[in-house]
Protein backbone atom coordinates (compact mmCIF):
# COMPACT_ATOMS: atom_id res chain seq x y z
CA UNK A 1 0.00 0.00 0.00
CA UNK A 2 1.70 3.14 -0.98
CA UNK A 3 1.97 5.41 1.95
CA UNK A 4 0.01 9.22 1.92
CA UNK A 5 1.68 11.85 3.60
CA UNK A 6 -0.82 14.70 4.89
CA UNK A 7 0.10 18.36 4.51
CA UNK A 8 -1.26 21.15 6.67
CA UNK A 9 -0.85 24.45 4.98
CA UNK A 10 -3.15 27.69 5.13
CA UNK A 11 -5.60 27.95 2.29
CA UNK A 12 -5.00 31.43 1.67
CA UNK A 13 -2.15 34.01 2.88
CA UNK A 14 -4.11 37.12 3.25
CA UNK A 15 -2.04 40.20 2.19
CA UNK A 16 -2.87 43.50 1.65
CA UNK A 17 -3.46 45.15 4.93
CA UNK A 18 -3.73 48.57 5.87
CA UNK A 19 -0.84 49.73 6.59
CA UNK A 20 0.80 49.83 10.00
CA UNK A 21 0.95 53.88 10.24
CA UNK A 22 -2.52 54.15 8.93
CA UNK A 23 -3.90 51.61 11.23
CA UNK A 24 -2.75 53.34 14.18
CA UNK A 25 -3.47 56.68 12.98
CA UNK A 26 -7.17 55.65 12.21
CA UNK A 27 -7.05 53.70 15.87
CA UNK A 28 -5.42 56.95 17.80
CA UNK A 29 -7.91 59.30 15.82
CA UNK A 30 -10.87 56.87 16.81
CA UNK A 31 -9.77 56.83 20.65
CA UNK A 32 -9.19 60.37 20.59
CA UNK A 33 -12.46 61.65 19.20
CA UNK A 34 -14.90 59.00 21.22
CA UNK A 35 -13.21 60.82 24.46
CA UNK A 36 -14.25 64.20 22.92
CA UNK A 37 -17.70 63.31 22.32
CA UNK A 38 -18.16 61.38 25.41
CA UNK A 39 -17.29 65.08 27.41
CA UNK A 40 -19.04 66.94 24.73
CA UNK A 41 -22.15 64.58 24.75
CA UNK A 42 -22.64 64.88 28.90
CA UNK A 43 -21.31 68.73 28.79
CA UNK A 44 -24.20 69.74 25.81
CA UNK A 45 -26.79 66.95 28.01
CA UNK A 46 -26.93 65.33 24.05
CA UNK A 47 -27.93 61.62 24.12
CA UNK A 48 -27.11 62.13 20.12
CA UNK A 49 -23.55 62.77 20.89
CA UNK A 50 -23.28 59.84 23.28
CA UNK A 51 -25.24 57.46 20.21
CA UNK A 52 -22.48 58.56 18.00
CA UNK A 53 -19.90 57.61 21.02
CA UNK A 54 -21.22 54.24 21.36
CA UNK A 55 -21.17 53.79 17.57
CA UNK A 56 -17.98 55.26 17.29
CA UNK A 57 -16.64 52.47 20.28
CA UNK A 58 -18.11 49.68 17.82
CA UNK A 59 -15.83 50.79 15.01
CA UNK A 60 -13.04 50.94 17.23
CA UNK A 61 -13.33 47.31 18.18
CA UNK A 62 -14.67 46.28 15.02
CA UNK A 63 -11.53 47.57 12.97
CA UNK A 64 -9.45 45.89 16.33
CA UNK A 65 -10.80 42.49 15.36
CA UNK A 66 -10.44 42.70 11.55
CA UNK A 67 -6.62 43.51 11.97
CA UNK A 68 -6.60 40.46 14.64
CA UNK A 69 -8.71 38.50 12.64
CA UNK A 70 -5.97 39.28 9.52
CA UNK A 71 -3.04 38.72 11.94
CA UNK A 72 -4.47 35.00 12.85
CA UNK A 73 -5.08 33.98 9.46
CA UNK A 74 -1.57 34.09 9.16
CA UNK A 75 -1.05 31.30 11.98
CA UNK A 76 -0.04 28.13 10.72
CA UNK A 77 -2.48 25.15 10.75
CA UNK A 78 -2.07 22.29 12.05
CA UNK A 79 -3.23 18.62 11.97
CA UNK A 80 -5.96 20.10 14.62
CA UNK A 81 -6.96 23.23 12.85
CA UNK A 82 -6.68 21.83 9.26
CA UNK A 83 -7.64 24.71 7.75
CA UNK A 84 -6.27 27.37 9.82
CA UNK A 85 -7.71 30.14 11.72
CA UNK A 86 -9.99 31.80 9.09
CA UNK A 87 -12.73 31.29 11.29
CA UNK A 88 -11.88 33.75 13.33
CA UNK A 89 -12.70 36.37 11.36
CA UNK A 90 -16.19 35.16 11.57
CA UNK A 91 -16.37 34.94 15.31
CA UNK A 92 -14.87 38.43 15.89
CA UNK A 93 -17.54 39.79 13.58
CA UNK A 94 -19.81 38.28 15.45
CA UNK A 95 -19.00 39.35 18.80
CA UNK A 96 -18.81 43.06 16.77
CA UNK A 97 -22.27 43.14 15.91
CA UNK A 98 -23.72 41.64 19.55
CA UNK A 99 -21.38 45.36 20.50
CA UNK A 100 -23.56 47.36 18.18
CA UNK A 101 -27.00 46.02 19.13
CA UNK A 102 -26.18 46.22 22.88
CA UNK A 103 -24.90 49.60 22.69
CA UNK A 104 -27.89 50.84 20.25
CA UNK A 105 -30.56 48.99 22.72
CA UNK A 106 -29.24 51.18 25.94
CA UNK A 107 -29.57 53.92 24.03
CA UNK A 108 -33.18 53.43 22.89
CA UNK A 109 -33.86 52.75 25.98
CA UNK A 110 -32.34 56.02 27.36
CA UNK A 111 -34.04 57.85 24.64
CA UNK A 112 -37.94 56.62 25.37
CA UNK A 113 -36.93 57.20 28.95
CA UNK A 114 -36.06 60.88 28.01
CA UNK A 115 -39.16 61.51 25.70
CA UNK A 116 -41.48 60.49 28.97
CA UNK A 117 -39.81 62.52 31.50
CA UNK A 118 -38.67 65.96 31.26
CA UNK A 119 -34.82 66.41 30.25
CA UNK A 120 -32.64 69.46 30.89
CA UNK A 121 -31.58 71.91 28.15
CA UNK A 122 -29.35 70.40 25.35
CA UNK A 123 -26.50 72.92 24.39
CA UNK A 124 -27.02 73.19 20.60
CA UNK A 125 -23.55 74.91 19.88
CA UNK A 126 -21.49 72.54 21.29
CA UNK A 127 -23.58 69.64 19.86
CA UNK A 128 -23.11 71.65 16.57
CA UNK A 129 -19.19 71.86 16.94
CA UNK A 130 -18.59 68.47 18.07
CA UNK A 131 -20.58 66.47 15.71
CA UNK A 132 -18.63 68.72 12.82
CA UNK A 133 -15.71 67.84 14.61
CA UNK A 134 -17.14 64.08 14.50
CA UNK A 135 -17.47 64.19 10.60
CA UNK A 136 -14.42 65.52 9.79
CA UNK A 137 -12.77 61.63 11.61
CA UNK A 138 -15.16 59.94 10.00
CA UNK A 139 -14.04 61.05 6.43
CA UNK A 140 -10.04 60.65 7.53
CA UNK A 141 -11.40 57.51 9.00
CA UNK A 142 -13.71 56.21 5.57
CA UNK A 143 -10.20 57.31 3.41
CA UNK A 144 -8.00 55.15 5.78
CA UNK A 145 -10.18 51.86 5.97
CA UNK A 146 -11.33 52.71 2.16
CA UNK A 147 -7.70 51.33 1.20
CA UNK A 148 -8.73 48.23 2.81
CA UNK A 149 -12.04 47.58 1.99
CA UNK A 150 -11.18 45.31 -1.01
CA UNK A 151 -7.90 43.38 -1.24
CA UNK A 152 -6.64 40.17 -2.12
CA UNK A 153 -4.21 37.49 -1.71
CA UNK A 154 -1.70 35.14 -2.08
CA UNK A 155 -2.85 31.55 -3.30
CA UNK A 156 -0.96 28.73 -2.03
CA UNK A 157 -1.82 25.09 -2.63
CA UNK A 158 -1.09 21.73 -2.65
CA UNK A 159 -3.35 18.43 -2.92
CA UNK A 160 -3.47 14.71 -1.05
CA UNK A 161 -5.96 11.88 -2.79
CA UNK A 162 -7.00 8.62 -1.97
CA UNK A 163 -8.62 5.89 -3.95
CA UNK A 164 -10.74 2.76 -3.05
CA UNK A 165 -12.09 0.16 -4.92
CA UNK A 166 -14.79 -2.04 -3.66
CA UNK A 167 -16.58 -4.43 -6.50
CA UNK A 168 -16.07 -1.79 -9.24
CA UNK A 169 -13.22 0.95 -7.93
CA UNK A 170 -13.60 4.20 -6.48
CA UNK A 171 -11.46 6.74 -6.67
CA UNK A 172 -10.75 10.01 -4.25
CA UNK A 173 -9.48 12.74 -5.14
CA UNK A 174 -8.39 15.24 -2.30
CA UNK A 175 -7.09 19.05 -3.17
CA UNK A 176 -7.02 21.85 -2.46
CA UNK A 177 -4.78 24.83 -4.11
CA UNK A 178 -3.57 27.90 -3.82
CA UNK A 179 -1.39 29.79 -6.61
CA UNK A 180 1.32 32.26 -5.89
CA UNK A 181 0.83 35.64 -7.93
CA UNK A 182 4.14 37.75 -7.56
CA UNK A 183 4.56 40.51 -10.34
CA UNK A 184 2.47 38.68 -12.91
CA UNK A 185 3.70 35.82 -12.73
CA UNK A 186 2.29 31.77 -11.97
CA UNK A 187 4.63 29.08 -9.83
CA UNK A 188 3.32 25.77 -9.72
CA UNK A 189 4.35 21.84 -10.04
CA UNK A 190 2.89 18.78 -10.32
CA UNK A 191 4.04 15.50 -9.15
CA UNK A 192 3.51 12.06 -10.25
CA UNK A 193 0.39 9.90 -9.48
CA UNK A 194 0.97 6.11 -7.73
CA UNK A 195 -1.35 3.75 -8.38
CA UNK A 196 -0.61 0.58 -6.33
CA UNK A 197 -3.22 -2.37 -6.88
CA UNK A 198 -3.84 -5.09 -4.66
CA UNK A 199 -6.09 -8.43 -5.66
CA UNK A 200 -8.95 -9.86 -3.56
CA UNK A 201 -11.17 -12.47 -3.78
CA UNK A 202 -14.62 -12.59 -1.77
CA UNK A 203 -17.24 -15.09 -1.42
CA UNK A 204 -19.88 -12.79 -2.01
CA UNK A 205 -18.74 -11.08 -5.79
CA UNK A 206 -19.26 -13.15 -8.69
CA UNK A 207 -15.79 -14.75 -9.34
CA UNK A 208 -12.47 -13.05 -9.00
CA UNK A 209 -12.49 -8.97 -8.90
CA UNK A 210 -9.97 -6.54 -8.77
CA UNK A 211 -9.98 -4.04 -5.68
CA UNK A 212 -8.01 -0.79 -6.61
CA UNK A 213 -6.63 1.82 -4.25
CA UNK A 214 -5.02 5.21 -5.50
CA UNK A 215 -3.20 7.71 -3.66
CA UNK A 216 -2.61 11.15 -5.27
CA UNK A 217 0.64 12.27 -3.50
CA UNK A 218 1.88 15.77 -3.35
CA UNK A 219 -0.65 17.13 -6.06
CA UNK A 220 0.55 21.16 -6.34
CA UNK A 221 -0.44 23.52 -8.75
CA UNK A 222 -1.52 26.93 -9.31
CA UNK A 223 -5.86 27.64 -8.12
CA UNK A 224 -6.34 28.99 -11.71
CA UNK A 225 -4.45 28.04 -15.31
CA UNK A 226 -3.31 30.89 -17.74
CA UNK A 227 -5.67 30.59 -20.48
CA UNK A 228 -6.98 32.61 -23.03
CA UNK A 229 -10.30 32.08 -21.56
CA UNK A 230 -9.30 32.94 -17.60
CA UNK A 231 -7.22 36.46 -18.89
CA UNK A 232 -10.89 38.14 -20.30
CA UNK A 233 -12.10 37.11 -16.88
CA UNK A 234 -12.06 40.40 -14.29
CA UNK A 235 -9.69 39.17 -10.96
CA UNK A 236 -12.01 39.38 -7.93
CA UNK A 237 -11.14 40.90 -4.90
CA UNK A 238 -11.32 38.89 -2.00
CA UNK A 239 -12.92 40.67 0.77
CA UNK A 240 -12.58 40.84 4.92
CA UNK A 241 -15.79 41.11 6.17
CA UNK A 242 -14.45 42.94 9.31
CA UNK A 243 -12.44 45.96 7.58
CA UNK A 244 -15.70 45.90 5.50
CA UNK A 245 -18.16 46.37 8.56
CA UNK A 246 -15.87 48.82 10.19
CA UNK A 247 -15.75 50.53 6.60
CA UNK A 248 -19.34 50.97 6.51
CA UNK A 249 -20.01 51.74 10.37
CA UNK A 250 -17.53 54.62 9.61
CA UNK A 251 -19.76 55.79 6.62
CA UNK A 252 -22.74 55.26 8.64
CA UNK A 253 -21.32 57.35 11.41
CA UNK A 254 -20.43 60.23 9.20
CA UNK A 255 -24.36 60.42 7.76
CA UNK A 256 -25.22 60.19 11.62
CA UNK A 257 -22.50 63.17 12.42
CA UNK A 258 -24.38 65.56 9.33
CA UNK A 259 -27.81 64.46 11.05
CA UNK A 260 -26.26 65.72 14.63
CA UNK A 261 -24.88 68.82 13.21
CA UNK A 262 -28.36 69.69 11.87
CA UNK A 263 -30.21 68.95 14.87
CA UNK A 264 -27.77 70.75 16.45
CA UNK A 265 -28.27 73.96 14.10
CA UNK A 266 -32.02 73.67 14.98
CA UNK A 267 -31.65 73.49 18.76
CA UNK A 268 -28.81 76.27 18.54
CA UNK A 269 -31.33 78.92 17.17
CA UNK A 270 -34.44 77.17 18.68
CA UNK A 271 -33.72 75.92 21.96
CA UNK A 272 -37.33 74.60 22.86
CA UNK A 273 -36.85 72.12 20.18
CA UNK A 274 -34.64 69.91 21.93
CA UNK A 275 -36.66 67.16 21.33
CA UNK A 276 -34.81 66.00 18.63
CA UNK A 277 -31.51 65.11 20.13
CA UNK A 278 -33.97 62.21 21.06
CA UNK A 279 -35.29 61.85 17.54
CA UNK A 280 -31.89 61.74 16.10
CA UNK A 281 -30.67 58.93 18.39
CA UNK A 282 -33.80 56.66 17.95
CA UNK A 283 -33.52 57.33 13.76
CA UNK A 284 -29.91 56.70 13.27
CA UNK A 285 -29.79 53.74 16.51
CA UNK A 286 -32.87 51.90 14.11
CA UNK A 287 -29.93 52.85 10.93
CA UNK A 288 -26.98 51.59 12.88
CA UNK A 289 -29.11 48.06 13.48
CA UNK A 290 -30.79 47.74 9.98
CA UNK A 291 -26.47 47.95 8.52
CA UNK A 292 -25.41 45.18 10.25
CA UNK A 293 -28.08 42.83 9.38
CA UNK A 294 -26.59 41.88 5.67
CA UNK A 295 -23.45 41.74 7.90
CA UNK A 296 -25.31 39.59 10.22
CA UNK A 297 -26.68 37.55 7.70
CA UNK A 298 -23.64 36.39 5.62
CA UNK A 299 -22.18 35.64 9.14
CA UNK A 300 -24.85 32.89 10.18
CA UNK A 301 -24.76 31.04 6.30
CA UNK A 302 -20.81 30.48 7.11
CA UNK A 303 -21.31 29.43 9.87
CA UNK A 304 -24.16 27.40 9.00
CA UNK A 305 -22.18 26.20 5.98
CA UNK A 306 -24.63 27.27 3.56
CA UNK A 307 -23.75 27.15 -0.54
CA UNK A 308 -21.78 30.93 -1.24
CA UNK A 309 -24.87 32.54 -2.84
CA UNK A 310 -22.45 33.59 -5.24
CA UNK A 311 -22.16 30.48 -6.29
CA UNK A 312 -25.39 28.74 -8.28
CA UNK A 313 -25.39 24.90 -7.25
CA UNK A 314 -27.69 23.40 -9.20
CA UNK A 315 -25.31 25.34 -12.17
CA UNK A 316 -22.59 23.23 -11.54
CA UNK A 317 -24.04 20.44 -11.11
CA UNK A 318 -25.29 20.10 -14.18
CA UNK A 319 -22.26 21.21 -16.23
CA UNK A 320 -20.55 18.75 -14.30
CA UNK A 321 -23.13 16.24 -15.60
CA UNK A 322 -22.58 17.41 -19.01
CA UNK A 323 -19.05 16.11 -18.63
CA UNK A 324 -17.71 13.23 -20.91
CA UNK A 325 -17.95 9.76 -18.91
CA UNK A 326 -20.01 11.39 -16.35
CA UNK A 327 -23.42 9.65 -15.35
CA UNK A 328 -24.25 10.88 -11.81
CA UNK A 329 -23.54 13.68 -9.34
CA UNK A 330 -24.63 13.22 -5.50
CA UNK A 331 -23.29 14.48 -2.05
CA UNK A 332 -22.82 17.76 -3.55
CA UNK A 333 -21.82 19.97 -0.60
CA UNK A 334 -20.48 23.49 -0.86
CA UNK A 335 -19.34 25.81 1.86
CA UNK A 336 -17.11 28.21 2.91
CA UNK A 337 -14.76 28.68 5.86
CA UNK A 338 -15.33 32.08 5.54
CA UNK A 339 -16.08 34.74 3.24
CA UNK A 340 -14.25 34.30 -0.27
CA UNK A 341 -12.65 31.04 0.88
CA UNK A 342 -14.87 28.29 -0.28
CA UNK A 343 -14.67 24.15 0.01
CA UNK A 344 -16.95 21.34 -1.93
CA UNK A 345 -17.04 17.82 -1.98
CA UNK A 346 -19.10 15.13 -4.19
CA UNK A 347 -19.63 11.88 -5.59
CA UNK A 348 -18.99 11.50 -9.12
CA UNK A 349 -20.54 8.15 -10.85
CA UNK A 350 -18.03 7.23 -14.08
CA UNK A 351 -18.92 4.78 -16.99
CA UNK A 352 -17.69 1.03 -15.94
CA UNK A 353 -15.10 1.56 -18.97
CA UNK A 354 -14.38 5.48 -18.12
CA UNK A 355 -10.50 6.22 -17.23
CA UNK A 356 -11.09 7.67 -13.34
CA UNK A 357 -8.19 9.16 -12.98
CA UNK A 358 -8.54 11.73 -16.34
CA UNK A 359 -12.43 12.33 -15.47
CA UNK A 360 -11.37 13.43 -12.11
CA UNK A 361 -8.58 15.77 -13.51
CA UNK A 362 -11.26 17.33 -15.78
CA UNK A 363 -13.69 17.38 -13.13
CA UNK A 364 -11.49 19.34 -10.83
CA UNK A 365 -10.01 21.19 -13.65
CA UNK A 366 -13.95 22.24 -14.43
CA UNK A 367 -14.89 23.05 -10.68
CA UNK A 368 -11.58 25.44 -10.19
CA UNK A 369 -11.85 27.37 -13.88
CA UNK A 370 -15.61 28.11 -13.85
CA UNK A 371 -16.40 28.65 -9.67
CA UNK A 372 -12.81 29.76 -8.63
CA UNK A 373 -13.43 27.11 -5.48
CA UNK A 374 -9.63 26.44 -3.72
CA UNK A 375 -10.41 23.29 -1.49
CA UNK A 376 -11.97 20.42 -3.94
CA UNK A 377 -12.98 16.67 -2.55
CA UNK A 378 -14.00 14.15 -4.94
CA UNK A 379 -15.18 10.80 -4.68
CA UNK A 380 -15.39 8.79 -8.36
CA UNK A 381 -17.47 5.96 -8.09
CA UNK A 382 -18.69 3.13 -10.57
Amino acid sequence: MAETTHHYEQIIEVSGEVPAAERSLGVALCVVFMSVEVVGGIKANSLAILTDAAHLLSDVAAFAISLFSLWAAGWEANPRQSYGFFRIEILGALVSIQMIWLLAGILVYEAILRLIKETGEVDGFLMFVVAAFGLVVNIVMAVLLGHDHSHGGHDHGHGHGHGHGHGHGHGHSHSHSHGHNDHDQSHGHRHGVQITTHPHQHEDHRGDEEHGHAHEEDLEEPLLKKTSQDNNKPKKKRRNINVQGAYLHVLGDSIQSVGVMIGGAIIWFKPAWKIIDLICTLIFSVLVLGTTIKMLRNILEVLMESTPREIDARKLEKGLCEMDEVVAIHELHIWAITVGKVLLACHVKVRPEADAEMVLDNVIDYIRREYNISHVTIQIER
